[in-house]
């Protein structure tokens, strides 16, 4: 309801001056698109183009079609289906964190924090540290020395090659025994000087003896060593260190009372979050239009794969029916081979198996080679990955070298004579031979005709007045 209000307020206050600084482009089945709405789709996608009038108009029919497909989506209910939901969701939510966030904040207690982690961790850097500990459970020199006793037994078994964090596990007595030991990335500032030097004064992969440091009996290990780096260098643990010490959800707050203030919301805080991430929208124009492009961008793709491209991969008979039919459009620019490319040993070994081969089907062709090979492998064949047998010029260097004599290969190791059996085609025998071409002019055909339904199911306009001061701006 709160969102409902803002908006209708919005429009009563603005409605006047909305309707002369953005003007409607097109309406496609009583949805306008708005002239700053269509500006921000063609700025983007034409970075590197000069606008003029033709390409303007251009992307208006290629944005209208777009449209069109969106709201058959709509009208098929995939809007509303769990998976676009979930992914939409997920993707608004990432873009709307840098909204959402008061970035200034963070990047200053990122700073902060880093100074403060240089001045801390000084020359002697960080450590990757474990641990384990004994405590005597009385306060008396007895106590502490049966502790020291028991972790000098864990010693010799740490000398004798058992795991570190095996024998935490079963020995520490202390929160971390479950990690076997595992503290993490530590600095010589957080801990008494004598501790800190137990752990610095180790190599990475070393182990510490027993000692004791205010009353509890330790061993430690250091993994790893490193120097604490540059601030870039240690972004990535500084974001992480701040989402969860809530460093982030302060940042929302901040912002959303930045908004509070400036737009007279009377509420603050984490209920100023909730309701800023509900309008953000309305109040973050380019927010809006980022987040329609994934929202519009899904839907299309949801729709296009129903319509299109599992059509096309799911009715073989259809896609033969438009092969046949337009077979001309499919002859080859170039002869094309169909055959294979034979490395033999010398040109006694292909006359003799050209000759097999002249009287065999081509679809066993290859089992014909591989009984002249049986006893020893005289002769090595280059053939085309599908089941056809062809290739194109530029498809394979050795074909394109023994047949079409371009370019060049390197010949074979051990089989110095290089010849071919197969013909030369100028068009394909079957869709076969130019499946990824079929496949693509069918699709597009598909959709050219689906377009055609959806012109004539929807109501559209294009405004052209104010589309010819889209490339005035």
């Amino acid at each position: 309801m709160r969102r409902i209000l803002l908006c209708i307020v919005t429009v009563l206050l603005c409605m006047p001056l909305a309707a002369q600084e953005d003007p409607v482009v097109m309406t496609v089945n009583g949805y306008d698109v708005s002239k700053s709405e269509f500006k921000y789709f063609f700025d983007k996608n034409n970075i590197e183009t000069t606008v003029t009038k033709k390409t303007v108009r251009q992307y208006a029919d290629m944005y209208l079609n777009f449209k069109l497909k969106v709201q058959a989506a709509i009208d098929e209910g995939m809007d509303k289906s769990e998976s676009f939901l979930s992914e939409y969701g997920m993707c608004r939510d990432m873009v709307a964190e840098d909204y959402l966030l008061d970035k200034e904040f963070l990047d200053k207690l990122a700073h902060e924090t880093y100074e403060q982690s240089v001045m801390t961790v000084g020359e002697t850097g960080l450590a990757y540290l474990f641990l384990m500990s004994s405590a005597p459970k009385e306060n008396t020199p007895e106590a502490l020395n049966e502790c020291y006793e028991r972790m000098k037994s864990v010693y010799e078994k740490l000398q004798q090659g058992e795991s570190f964090k095996e024998l935490a596990r079963k020995y520490s007595e202390d929160e971390l025994a479950a990690a076997g030991g595992e503290v993490g990335w530590v600095s010589a500032g957080q801990f008494p000087e004598e501790f800190a030097e137990q752990i610095f004064n180790l190599d990475e992969g070393n182990f510490s003896e027993p000692f004791i440091s205010d009353d509890v009996v330790f061993i430690v290990m250091v993994t790893q060593r490193r120097l604490l780096g540059t601030f870039e260098e240690n972004a990535g643990d500084l974001i992480e260190w701040m989402q969860r010490t809530g460093a982030f959800d302060e940042a929302r707050r901040r912002r959303a009372n930045e908004y509070a203030s400036r737009l007279g919301w009377t509420i603050r805080d984490d209920e100023a979050v909730a309701h800023l991430d509900s309008v953000l929208e309305e109040v973050e124009p380019e927010f809006g239009n980022l987040v329609r492009e994934y929202y519009d961008g899904l839907l299309v793709f949801d729709i296009s794969n129903h319509e299109i491209w599992e059509r096309a991969s799911n009715n073989p008979e259809e896609m033969e029916n438009y092969f046949q039919t337009h077979r001309k459009q499919f002859k080859f620019d170039k002869p094309a081979f169909r055959g294979v490319v034979l490395f033999c040993k010398t040109e006694g070994d292909f006359n003799s198996i050209k000759e097999v081969l002249d009287k065999t089907d081509m679809n066993d062709w290859i089992d014909s080679i591989l009984a002249y090979n049986e006893k020893e492998i005289k002769i090595r064949v280059v053939r085309s990955s599908i089941e056809t047998g062809l290739f194109r010029q530029g498809q394979n260097e050795y074909v394109d070298n023994v047949v079409f004599g371009i370019g060049e290969a390197k010949s074979m190791s051990g089989y110095p004579y290089a010849n071919y059996v197969g013909t030369l085609v100028k068009e394909p025998d079957s869709i076969e031979d130019v499946s990824g071409e079929v496949a693509e002019e069918y699709q597009k055909y598909l959709e050219k005709e689906w377009l055609k339904r959806l012109k004539s199911k929807y109501k559209y306009k294009i405004n052209k007045k104010v589309l010819k001061t889209v490339s005035l701006d």
